[in-house]
């Protein structure tokens, strides 16, 4: 025997309702899943936030692959067309920027979250508003090569030029990256 608030009973009931199936079999898939869940060492709140992590990523066409690999590739065309390959990443960040400020409300607060998808894997990313209209954009990634690490600066500063920030200082070390923008124009 298994009690519920009502709201949640009614829920299931209508969820049942809308597949075609019992109240039984509903809940029975739902308990299995959130087993399931639990067997990993997971709750489904995890599971879910992560989902939406996922699908909020497609959804700005962002791609998944093997970072070390990414890593690799990039500083292997910036070896052989960097200038190219800055105009590219700068004009990929300006047209992100202006994807970030058509969305309405605070476009950094688009750009931090956008920040935090892509970096699922080991990078860490602070976006920093100082005083004196200062902001202050930082990566750290232990795999960047030294042309990723270029080009990614190139694709923070074209979205945050976008937002009006002007860039005055890029400081670039192996696997780092420390913007810093004033502003907004």
């Amino acid at each position: 025997m298994l009690a519920a608030d009502e709201d949640i009973a009614n829920k299931i009931v209508e969820i049942a309702k809308r597949r075609g199936s019992t109240v039984y079999g509903t809940l029975n898939e739902i308990l299995q899943q959130a087993l399931r869940a639990d067997e990993m060492g997971l709750n489904l709140n995890y599971v879910i936030e992560n989902w939406e992590k996922m699908e909020k990523a497609k959804g700005m066409g962002f791609t998944f692959t093997i970072e070390k690999l990414l890593y690799e590739v990039v500083g292997l065309a910036h070896d052989k067309a960097g200038k190219k390959l800055g105009e590219i990443w700068l004009e990929t960040g300006k047209w992100y920027g202006r994807y970030f400020a058509d969305k309405g409300g605070d476009p950094i607060e688009f750009f931090r979250e956008a920040m935090e998808l892509l970096s699922l894997g080991n990078p860490v990313t602070s976006i920093e508003k100082q005083n004196g209209g200062r902001l202050v954009v930082s990566c750290v990634g232990e795999l960047y090569t030294d042309g990723f690490t270029e080009m990614h600066g190139l694709f923070i500063r074209g979205v945050l030029e976008t937002f009006g920030w002007e860039h005055v200082e890029t400081e670039n070390g192996k696997g780092m990256i420390r913007l810093t923008f004033t502003g907004p124009r």
